[in-house]
């Protein structure tokens, strides 16, 4: 039997969460290529998050959004 890793799929919030944490940390690096990295990959956490927030639907309103369009 093979071990297989587990994929794991962040929520947008989670995403959010690291994001803050290397802003963080980048504020406690010093300024170079590491600061600047911790600052890119933020800003890429944070794209990932608005993006996933896009493509999912909010789970309060589509039912709700399913059920109009099959009535109507």
């Amino acid at each position: 039997m093979r071990n297989k890793d587990k994929v794991s799929f962040l929520s947008a919030d989670h995403l959010e969460e690291q994001a803050a944490s290397r802003l963080r940390e980048a504020e406690q690096l010093p300024p170079g290529e590491a600061r600047q990295h911790a600052l890119k990959n933020a800003a890429q956490l944070r794209t990932y998050a608005e993006m996933k927030r896009l493509m999912i639907p909010d789970r309060a309103t589509y039912p709700a959004k399913l059920n109009a369009k099959a009535k109507g």
